[in-house]
């Protein structure tokens, strides 16, 4: 099964910016749809969308608080209980693990919802967007792809999906995106088995890291602009249990450089962390065994390369080596992140939190302020606070209250020259000064009297 989804947001900021629109179809494994569902909701408080995403999207501000809509967290519930339903699946979206994946992560984790829904509970995911790049790179001409003005191709959505016949396509509608996306991978999986079906097996992170702990070479296209291909072992010793998965290029030297890395020069050390890739096994890397890789690009290793891969293999504090050359540093909290959105990644919930968590969503509402101060987590005890705030507001205390709406203002008011990582109205409005020979329309004038219209009242 698959659920092709996407998003459509306030703006591109992963962490201070909101979800607005989710559409997603559910397809079987032919890529026959079965099912499909859409949800808009309303603006949160704090949020200031980016004018240019709502001229994008043709949202109109009107529609931003719109009484009818839900809010935030009732629509990120409505949608957590529908893909649940709806799974196991392989979530399938358009340049989604950079932007769709981290946005519906942190959208659950702001409502108090397992944030990893698409990894877990048997679910994978895939990216089109690099497959439909490699698939251009290894059968030119099976796709139409559309050039910028500069010679370039682009692989947009909204140029490549109706260059290649989908006529119908509603640009950045969330429906509309996904309905796209479902075509183009009924294109691939139809004209070009031999990309479509050795990633969909390997979706899940196990698959993944399986095929690379196979200690064979293996064949790897990374994605980027014109895709770089080449054969890999991987070096690193973690196997299923490691997010990563470090990988040496077999086009390289490597018992030479062993004999010469302790007076390589800047540019030979550059080279050598050039040769090594780490891959992250829990996003679908486009990874081939020498066989489909023979199906697909017509490639064998050399006897060199097969050389290197078992000099590789017979040393394993040099390729321990090789993995600490490219260890990423060590984490560092920031000593400013005072804002709740930036600590998603400052440790899992713990087992009591997660169960008032559950209790949180199970309980009515009069009785959620209370489950809501009594998180041993404060990162939680906030969220909750939020989520009673726009859902019941009434519910907290006058202190409760003033604090909630001292903390909107601070968001919406904060000055262009004030160091701040979120939009606020002055950057918003600046936005839409910000290209002078531009003609205004009604649709800016509307946006700029409606950001002015928020300003928070002068105390």
């Amino acid at each position: 099964m698959f659920i092709f989804y996407d998003i459509e947001t306030t703006g591109t900021n992963i962490v201070f910016d909101q979800i607005l629109q989710f559409g997603a179809i559910l397809a079987d494994d032919d890529l026959t749809e079965i099912e499909r569902f859409e949800i808009r909701c309303r603006l949160l408080p704090w949020i200031v969308p980016a004018p240019g995403a709502l001229l994008i999207t043709g949202t109109p501000v009107s529609q931003l608080e719109n009484p009818l809509l839900p809010d935030f967290f009732t629509m990120m519930g409505i949608i957590n209980r529908r893909l649940a339903d709806w799974g196991p699946a392989t979530f399938v979206g358009y340049n989604s693990m950079r932007f769709d994946e981290p946005f519906l992560q942190r959208a659950f984790w702001q409502a108090l919802l397992p944030p990893y829904l698409t990894v877990t509970g048997g679910n994978a995911r895939l990216d089109l967007l690099p497959i439909i790049r490699a698939a251009a790179y290894f059968r030119p001409g099976l796709l139409d792809i559309p050039l910028r003005e500069d010679g370039t191709s682009s692989f947009r959505l909204d140029g490549i999906a109706p260059a290649n016949g989908f006529n119908a396509h509603r640009a950045h509608d969330a429906m509309g995106d996904v309905e796209a996306t479902l075509f183009l991978a009924r294109c691939i999986a139809r004209n070009l088995p031999e990309l479509w079906k050795p990633l969909v097996a390997r979706a899940l992170k196990k698959s993944s890291a399986a095929i690379l702990a196979s200690g064979t070479p293996i064949f790897l296209v990374q994605h980027g602009g014109t895709p770089q291909v080449g054969f890999y072992r991987r070096i690193d010793m973690s196997g299923s249990q490691g997010s990563h998965a470090v990988l040496a290029r077999l086009d390289y030297d490597w018992r030479d450089a062993k004999t010469r890395i302790d007076n390589f020069t800047a540019n030979e050390t550059a080279g050598l962390r050039r040769a090594l890739r780490r891959v992250a096994l829990n996003k679908a890397p486009l990874v081939f065994t020498l066989a489909e890789a023979e199906a697909l690009a017509g490639s064998a290793p050399a006897a060199t390369e097969l050389a290197q891969a078992q000099f590789l293999a017979g040393d394993d504090d040099y390729c321990l080596r090789l993995t600490e050359l490219i260890a990423p540093p060590a984490h560092e909290k920031s000593a400013h992140s005072t804002e709740v959105e930036e600590t998603i990644f400052e440790g899992f919930a713990s087992s009591p939190d997660e169960r008032l968590m559950a209790d949180f969503h199970r309980a009515e509402v009069l009785d959620r302020v209370m489950i809501a101060r009594t998180f041993f987590d404060k990162r939680f005890r906030r969220l909750a606070m939020r989520i009673v705030h726009v859902t019941a507001p009434h519910l907290l205390s006058d202190g409760e209250q003033a604090q909630m709406r001292d903390g909107i203002a601070r968001r919406l008011d904060a000055a262009r020259e004030d160091l701040h990582p979120w939009r606020s109205i002055a950057d918003a409005l600046a936005e839409l000064e910000a290209h002078p020979g531009r003609v205004a329309t009604d649709e800016d004038d509307a946006i700029r009297i409606w950001l002015e219209q928020r300003r928070p009242p002068v105390q």
